[in-house]
């Protein structure tokens, strides 16, 4: 053993294991149009690692593999890396990310002519979506705080907590659906995947379409007149375009819900780490062509879904679809991760953050144990933009088939084909 009982926090649960073997993390990027005061921006990650101090902790393996979270101890925190470079770049930092050394990290690029980028990364076993964006903004709060009146008020925060963990709380037990079925398939990959040296880090950089204001407006209206989600509309075009593309009869993805609100009580952002329960949907590709019906039937799966407890139920049986214990795959569907609207990040007057993308670092890639998708799409709407972003298979040609989908009237598609 290389720490001592004390050290340790917990051992982490399945929803936050499965990103423990590439050490995955997950960033929030934004490019800056003003002065920025990099010392500032220090002061307040130093005071965002104070309020959270789960962001200094660090995640070490143990015999068996499994992720354990420990305190930082006394080791000395990290702090912001501030460099001069290319803005226009999210880049895998010069310095080294290891989780066994720190969770949270932040990497200020600075350049002339009053630009940068600052790119927030965070260990993916402690931060989902709704998580990071809370840290996110957080840090600009902090920032804009200190930058203003030269002081940062921010008291320390509770370790969060897995969904597991929520669940059981709250009298939630396994049952006998996982809710994943329609995308399950045999497990084609061996039971145990060889161990490896880690490999160099790997940055992920989705490619990715900005629908303009406009266009956006048109998708928001056309979710309102036919009374879906926007998230059902992303999903129906993503299934259509990949069904065109790929020539597959049958189309299936799988996205992640967040549950905070849903759970009762409801668990504040920052209270939980990976608090997604995840959804699956699948259709026939000549189901896909109408894209309003096609979101409706979305939509109302997700709703049963939740009415009758299925979402919470698929994280119960995460060990059955990653890791070593596995013995379900769903490879070969969609992954689709929507994360709704990101908020307008505070800023002091003459600074504009005018951009806003998601990256992942892979900190020391392995052979991955758990299910591969097809490709996996991301969707969020940032300052009146909805913004779609791919990585994988034919990432290039979806993205501008599912933009086409989207901005595309229904009553417009009807009279082309008719």
């Amino acid at each position: 053993m290389l720490w001592d009982s004390e050290d340790v926090v917990r051992v982490l649960a399945p929803s936050e294991q499965r990103f423990v073997r590439h050490a995955t993390f997950t960033g929030r990027s934004v490019t800056v149009r003003g002065e920025l005061d990099a010392a500032a921006l220090g002061a307040a990650f130093a005071a965002l690692q104070r309020a959270f101090p789960i962001l200094v902790c660090r995640i070490v393996e143990d015999d068996e593999g499994r992720g354990i979270l420990l305190r930082p101890g006394h080791i000395e925190p990290v702090g912001a890396w501030v460099s001069f470079g290319d803005p226009d770049e999210v880049r895998i930092p010069a310095e080294s990310m290891a989780p066994n050394a720190q969770l949270g990290y932040l990497d200020v690029v600075l350049a002339e002519e009053d630009r940068a980028r600052v790119t927030l990364f965070v260990h993916h076993s402690v931060a989902d979506a709704a998580h990071c964006v809370e840290l996110f903004t957080r840090l600009w709060g902090y920032y804009t705080d200190h930058v203003e009146t030269g002081t940062i008020a921010a008291g320390a925060r509770e370790y969060p907590e897995s969904l597991e963990a929520l669940l059981a709380r709250r009298g939630v037990v396994r049952g006998p659906r996982s809710g994943l079925e329609s995308v399950t398939r045999p497990l084609v990959v061996a039971d145990e995947t060889p161990a490896t040296e880690p490999a160099p880090p790997v940055l992920s950089r989705p490619d990715r379409i900005r629908l303009d204001p406009t266009e956006t407006a048109r998708v928001l209206e056309q979710a309102r007149t036919y009374a879906v989600s926007v998230n059902g509309l992303v999903t129906a075009a993503a299934l259509h375009a990949f069904a065109m593309l790929t020539g597959a009869d049958r189309v299936g993805c799988v996205y992640p819900v967040d549950l905070r609100r849903r759970l009762d009580p409801p668990v504040a952002p920052e209270a939980g780490t990976n608090l997604a329960g995840l959804a699956a949907f699948t259709a026939d590709r000549d189901d896909t062509a109408d894209l309003v019906a096609l979101a409706r039937k979305i939509g109302t799966g997700l709703h049963d879904d939740l009415a009758t407890g299925v979402i919470e139920q698929s994280v119960l049986h995460f060990p059955d679809f990653f890791g070593p214990t596995r013995i379900h795959s769903t490879a070969g569907h969609i992954a689709l991760t929507n994360t709704g609207t990101v908020p307008t990040f505070r800023a002091p007057t003459g600074v504009i953050l005018d951009d806003y993308e998601i990256v992942y670092l892979a900190a020391h890639p392995r052979p991955s144990t758990g299910a591969a998708a097809a490709v996996t799409i991301l969707a969020y709407t940032y300052l009146g933009t909805l913004t779609i972003a791919a990585l994988g298979g034919k990432a290039a040609e979806l993205l501008p088939a599912v933009a086409a989908e989207l901005t595309w009237q229904p009553a417009d598609k009807a009279a082309a084909t008719a």
